[in-house]
């Protein structure tokens, strides 16, 4: 690849990446905005939430980070929840938890292995989850070094903690935001 090609590259992931930022939940908690620059810290998630997805017949194609910004203002209003820690991390958990199927689509797009041998609905399944616990991981420990609480709670109610850190009625109301906003997108 050439120096110019390798240069427009790199310009347009740091784009995307400045968009993301623009449009993430604003947290008051620097640690949720962290953990959010970590995770889009990978560049294949940074292109995979800016490229059009398929939505129902006759729908326009739509970005996963148009959804996921729509999804985290609605998890963030949740009558349900108690504080404004909870609505901050309904909104940040609402923003990255398909992380994992919009990088999947991603790769499917673009032709990689991902989909060669899927014949089953529990293959992508599999797939799905896999990568987001490997996007999530790493994230998620460097947010529960700086801020456990947080980290704890916020890995619970992404599914990939299941100890009892974090209080489980928190953890139960963040999650039914979550769910709420599922039932309301397309």
């Amino acid at each position: 690849m050439s120096e110019r090609v390798q240069q427009h590259d790199c310009d347009v992931i740091t784009q995307y990446r400045d968009e993301i930022y623009a449009r993430m939940p604003d947290a008051a908690q620097g640690a949720l905005n962290a953990f959010i620059r970590n995770l889009f810290g990978d560049d294949g998630l940074v292109r995979a939430y800016l490229h059009p997805v398929a939505t129902p017949a006759g729908e326009p194609a739509t970005m996963p980070l148009d959804l996921c910004e729509r999804a985290a203002n609605q998890a963030s209003r949740y009558p349900r929840l108690l504080h404004r820690h909870e609505r901050e991390l309904a909104a940040v958990a609402a923003f990255v938890q398909s992380c994992g199927y919009y990088w999947c689509a991603y790769q499917q797009v673009l032709g990689r292995p991902a989909a060669q041998n899927a014949e089953t609905m529990r293959f992508y399944r599999s797939r799905i989850a896999s990568a987001h616990k490997a996007l999530l991981e790493e994230p998620l420990r460097q947010l529960r070094r700086c801020h456990a609480d947080l980290g704890y709670t916020l890995a619970q109610v992404l599914g990939m903690e299941h100890d009892d850190t974090a209080d489980p009625q928190q953890v139960a109301r963040i999650q039914a935001a979550l769910g709420s906003v599922m039932m309301q997108m397309p």
